[in-house]
């Protein structure tokens, strides 16, 4: 799913909730320099670049992503605004791997990346590589999804399949873009094993269909407070969502700032 630029932009087109929470936080940060990992294509990469040049013309900006397709698209998208020509940087790197040679005042792992790092040594050492990219007095945000009991004890038995997403003339050259997923949890690995079918009909009639699978992580609070402090990390703020509402019960959302913890 996440090899096909193409296919992913159209899937998220429109989509902006996250970003104006994302330059709210730049806004209040003032970082001068900023990681975004799993960027994708620069969906969020870039209008945050932005608004960290908008206070640090002189700042710089990261984007890592393991997908060489994505990172080839973001690169492309990025070359057309002369205001981010050598400002920003676009690399390959796997998120629990990643060595930069540098500290960042703001790293950010946004739009639910974080649950594409599966188990648990590979999501400690995402963790800890994130602290050891951290500034003094840096911070690190991310966006999770919170597993949602209910769904996944229907899921862990049936399988549902139902209509995601339903995009009309999304693109001059799609006419329709339509998504099913097909969801298996599994609770002993806390993973949900998706199956995307994507039926595209183009504006010239032709259409066409694909199949794709995506494996995300259901991490559950209590396991991620518990992750973070592992590594070194102290929330300092919680929303459930990108209003900031603080985060709760009914939070379908984890929208949280943390620091390194002091020893």
């Amino acid at each position: 799913m996440h090899d096909d630029a193409e296919i992913y932009d159209t899937e998220v087109i429109g989509f902006r909730d996250d970003i104006p929470f994302w330059e709210s936080v730049v806004d209040e940060v003032r970082p001068k320099r900023v990681l975004e990992l799993g960027c994708g294509t620069g969906r969020l990469l870039l209008p945050v670049a932005r608004r960290v040049l908008s206070h640090h013309p002189d700042g710089r900006v990261v984007g890592l992503d393991i997908s060489e397709p994505m990172l080839a698209r973001a690169r492309a998208i990025a070359s057309e605004d002369a205001a981010l020509s050598g400002k920003v940087d676009i690399v390959a790197g796997d998120m629990a791997t990643f060595d930069l040679g540098g500290t960042f005042d703001l790293i950010v792992v946004g739009f639910n990346s974080l649950a594409y790092v599966m188990g648990l040594d590979r999501q400690m050492a995402c963790l800890e590589r994130i602290r050891s990219h951290l500034s003094a007095g840096g911070r690190f945000g991310f966006d999770l999804l919170v597993p949602q009991v209910a769904w996944l004890a229907i899921s862990e038995k049936v399988a549902p399949h139902r209509l995601e997403v339903d995009h009309a003339n999304p693109t001059p050259e799609i006419r329709r873009f339509l998504r099913w997923v097909t969801e298996r949890y599994d609770p002993v690995r806390q993973v949900e094993d998706d199956l995307y079918t994507y039926e595209i009909h183009m504006a010239n009639g032709e259409v066409g269909r694909r199949t794709s699978d995506l494996a995300w992580s259901m991490i559950f609070p209590q396991q991620l407070e518990l992750l973070l402090r592992a590594t070194g990390f102290r929330v300092v703020q919680r929303y459930g969502d990108y209003a900031r509402t603080p985060f709760g019960r009914g939070s379908k959302q984890y929208v949280w700032l943390a620091e390194a913890a002091t020893p």
